[in-house]
C-alpha cells in the first residue's frame, strides 16, 4: 500500500500595507509552478528590519487579506494566519517556522516565498541555521536579475514581474488596477491610503 506524498505548504510573509494584484498573482504562479497544496498568508506585526509602523492596522491587514482570498475563490486552499501579529512584534521568521513546524502534520513540506533581495540578505536574519535547516524556499525574483544559490539551503528560483508596488498605493499614486476590488472598496470605506 503506497502511502500519499507529503502536502508542500509555503508561508508568504510580509506587511500587506494593503495586499495587492502582485501579491496575489506571485501566489498564484508559485502554487502552480511548486504544486503547493495550501499557501498561508503571514501579515507581520513589525519587521525586525523597520522602525515604523504600518498605515493599516493589523486587523485591517488581515481583513484586507481575508477579503482577497474570498475574492478570489481561494477559500479552500489559502489562508491568513495571526501567529505574528498575535504577538509582541517584532516578528521573527525563525519563530514562525518553528509555529508551522510544530502545528502542521510531521511529514509537511514546508515552504518560505520570498524575494530575491530577501534571499540575499538570509544571513543577517535571527538563526538562519534554523530556516536553512527546517525550509525549503521559493525565491522570486524580477526578470534579468541575478541571485546566487546557497550551499545546503533548499530553493526553487521563479522570475515573476508585476508592477504594483505597496509603496505607491500608500502614497496615492499608482494605477487603480493594482487593488482587487474588495480592497479598493475597503480602503475608500475605511479612507486608507487616501483613498
Amino acid at each position: 500500500m503506497s502511502s500519499m506524498p507529503a502536502e508542500s505548504i509555503a508561508l508568504f510573509g510580509g506587511t500587506f500595507d494593503p495586499v495587492h494584484q502582485g501579491h496575489l498573482e506571485l501566489v498564484s504562479f508559485a502554487r502552480e509552478q511548486c504544486a503547493l497544496a495550501r499557501v498561508i498568508f503571514v501579515p507581520c506585526a513589525r519587521s525586525p528590519f523597520k522602525d515604523h509602523d504600518t498605515v493599516a492596522d493589523s486587523e485591517q491587514r488581515c481583513e484586507m487579506l481575508q477579503l482577497a482570498i474570498a475574492e478570489r475563490g481561494w477559500d479552500d486552499w489559502a489562508s491568513v494566519s495571526r501567529f505574528e501579529i498575535d504577538r509582541e512584534p517584532p516578528s521573527y521568521s525563525w519563530q514562525t517556522a518553528e509555529h508551522f513546524r510544530k502545528t502542521l502534520p510531521e511529514d509537511t513540506q514546508l515552504r518560505w516565498i520570498v524575494g530575491g533581495d530577501q534571499w540575499e540578505q538570509l544571513d543577517h536574519w535571527a538563526e538562519p541555521e534554523k530556516l536553512r535547516d527546517w525550509l525549503n524556499f521559493i525565491v522570486v525574483t524580477r526578470r534579468g536579475s541575478e541571485v546566487q544559490p546557497r550551499p545546503d539551503w533548499r530553493a526553487t528560483f521563479l522570475e515573476f514581474d508585476h508592477p504594483a508596488s505597496a509603496t505607491a498605493i500608500r502614497a496615492g499614486k499608482g494605477d487603480p488596477d493594482w487593488l482587487p476590488i474588495s480592497i479598493a472598496a475597503y480602503c475608500q470605506k475605511s479612507g486608507l491610503y487616501g483613498r
